[in-house]
């Protein structure tokens, strides 16, 4: 119970103070060492970020989702989804520690809005790559063309 914790720490400090007994410093009732978890984060609240404006995987609120898409970001803002950058761990680069921030943070009722608008971005960005590699296609094929047209000109002219 506290009451008797309380009488055997107030003991100890007695012998302490009077010299006898061990040393005991930092001593702690099982009462002060009950685990901590981060406050729910429900749908309307803020994002809680640290001073650098990111939030740290080890400590992610119930309530959020770290979701590690590439690109995700700008999707997010564009459709106005209140998101923060996920900050993984550290690693080291030749003796220095640097962040590594890779994802981002949701509410959990936006993570398949994310998921749906992600999908939909890497459909139409797959069609803008088709198309882009079909117009550079055309253009070297149009450059070839051209090419053997006018060495085929100087032949017949020069040649």
């Amino acid at each position: 119970s506290e009451k008797a914790q309380d009488e055997m720490i107030s003991s100890i400090d007695k012998n302490n103070r009077r010299g006898g007994g061990p040393e005991m410093d930092d001593l702690y009732g099982v009462w002060q060492t009950e685990s901590w978890s981060p406050p729910y984060v429900g749908p309307t609240d803020a994002i809680p970020t640290n001073e650098y404006k990111n939030v740290e995987l080890a400590l992610i609120n119930p309530g959020l989702t770290h979701m590690d898409l590439p690109r995700l970001a700008p999707i997010a803002r564009k459709l106005g989804i209140p998101y923060a950058p996920c900050m993984l761990g550290y690693e080291g680069h030749g003796g220095n520690r640097a962040p590594t921030i890779r994802g981002i943070v949701v509410h959990d009722h936006d993570v398949a809005l994310l998921r749906e608008a992600f999908a939909e971005w890497e459909s139409h960005a797959a069609e803008k790559e088709r198309q882009e590699r079909k117009s550079m296609i055309l253009k070297r094929w149009k450059r070839l063309v051209f090419g053997i047209m006018t060495k085929d000109r100087l032949d017949r002219e020069y040649g």
